[in-house]
This record gives C-alpha cells, sequence and structure tokens, in this order.
C-alpha cells in the first residue's frame, strides 16, 4: 500500500488584535501557540516565543497602554524556518519610577535571553517589538 506524500505549508500569517487589558493575555498565548503547533515548531522554540510574546504584550498592556484597553496588535509570520513576529501598541510609554525597589522590570532583558534578534522601537505613535528567529543553521 502506497503512502501519499504530505507537503507541510506554513499557515498564513497569525494577525491578533486584543484590547490592552491584562484578561486577555492568557487567550493570546493560547492563539499563538496553537498557530506556533500549525507551523510544526518544536516544544523548545515554541516555548522561547511564547515566553517573548507575553513578556511583549504584557509590556504594551502595563506600560504602554497602563490598562486603558487601547489595541495591542501581534504579527507572526513563519517561512522556511524564518520566524518573525511584532508587538506593536499606540500606546505612550510611562517608564518604571526609580524610587521604587522592585524584583519587576526583566521583560525586555527575558526577551533578548530567548530571541536572537530583537529591536524595540518607542515614540510619539506607541512602541513596537520585533522579533525574529532565523532559519538553524
Amino acid at each position: 500500500m502506497s503512502r501519499s506524500l504530505r507537503i507541510r505549508t506554513p499557515p498564513r500569517p497569525l494577525e491578533l488584535d486584543f484590547p490592552a487589558t491584562a484578561d486577555r493575555l492568557a487567550e493570546v498565548r493560547h492563539a499563538v501557540q496553537q498557530w506556533l503547533e500549525q507551523c510544526g515548531i518544536g516544544s523548545d522554540r515554541s516555548y522561547d516565543v511564547l515566553l517573548a510574546i507575553g513578556e511583549a504584550c504584557a509590556n504594551a498592556v502595563e506600560h504602554g497602554h497602563r490598562g486603558d484597553g487601547g489595541i495591542v496588535r501581534v504579527h507572526a509570520s513563519y517561512s522556511d524556518g524564518d520566524l518573525r513576529i511584532t508587538v506593536a501598541d499606540r500606546g505612550c510609554w510611562k517608564p518604571p519610577d526609580p524610587g521604587t525597589a522592585s524584583v519587576r522590570g526583566r521583560g525586555l532583558a527575558i526577551i533578548r535571553a530567548v530571541i536572537p534578534e530583537v529591536s524595540i522601537t518607542t515614540g510619539d505613535s506607541g512602541t513596537t517589538v520585533a522579533m525574529r528567529i532565523p532559519p538553524a543553521t
């Protein structure tokens, strides 16, 4: 009995817009996880991506919009082993209060630790975190 060949094609790019409220973050992580599975991305790599996206989205909610319900946009694409993700908000960044001693404030360091290429653009129109995991060599 012959088996038919199955050619895996990556799904369409992921486009998520969600209100900048903390109660939506689990829903976003779940949708991204499903999309990563459709791409055939392994669990170790998926864990890193989910961690980075979760941190970027949490930062957009907490620092960019401060829970105002503005829109956060997540875009992800996968082609030929190249994974690209952006998380963008239209909020106004509020720097942390330097007078408060806290164990918080490690989100960007975490993102940079698990994603090989990260760029952050801030301005009057909001903040965009662009992440890329190039194909394995």
